[in-house]
């Protein structure tokens, strides 16, 4: 067995196709510039029935190579949201934070609230659904950064339940790349 070890690989025109700054983190014009990728899963089933924003448990971390560096956060939120006594509407919104800083919150208007159904002077409605959202964040830092995402109710007739689809355990994911400027 062989190994080549480089610092830069160029064409033939002295353009620089790959180069590696010897830390592991290899940058490519040739194949893009995602210097790391982090990705957590929740599965507990959660229950949030409150009128304020809760965690999840759907969170993680990353710890970016540059302060020039970008993190583009991919979520995908499983959850159903239901009726827990007899009203009009059920409704409830998520929310995103690097930190304690919200990146996105739902309007808590409740005319759109993020999570809204009219169900109709029933208390057995029960909303199945997945929330995927993406962003990108420009943090300037090159500590450890937590994202995670958090969900209310609009009133207290209606509560999420996280990670339980009819079928039984779902799962949530939460997916951080870091991009190199």
């Amino acid at each position: 067995m062989s190994i080549l070890k480089v610092n830069t690989i160029q064409d033939k025109g002295g353009n620089t196709i790959i180069s590696s700054d010897g830390s592991g983190i290899i940058t490519s014009s040739a194949f893009g510039k995602i210097a790391q990728v982090v990705t957590d899963s929740d599965n507990a089933n959660t229950i949030i029935s409150s009128t304020t924003y809760t965690d999840t448990g759907l969170t993680a971390s990353i710890t970016p190579s540059s302060t020039s560096s970008k993190i583009l956060v991919l979520i995908s939120q499983d959850y159903h949201i239901e009726l827990t006594a007899t009203s009009n509407a059920v409704m409830g919104g998520f929310k995103l934070l690097r930190g304690s800083t919200t990146l996105y919150t739902g309007s808590d208007d409740g005319n759109s609230f993020g999570v809204r159904f009219a169900s109709g002077n029933d208390s057995s409605k029960v909303y199945n659904n997945n929330w995927h959202f993406s962003i990108v964040d420009s943090p300037s830092s090159t500590s450890s950064i937590t994202y995670k995402t958090q969900a209310r109710t609009y009133n207290t007739t209606s509560r999420f339940r996280l990670n339980n689809q009819i079928n039984g355990t779902s799962i949530s994911t939460i997916t951080l790349m870091e991009v190199l400027a």
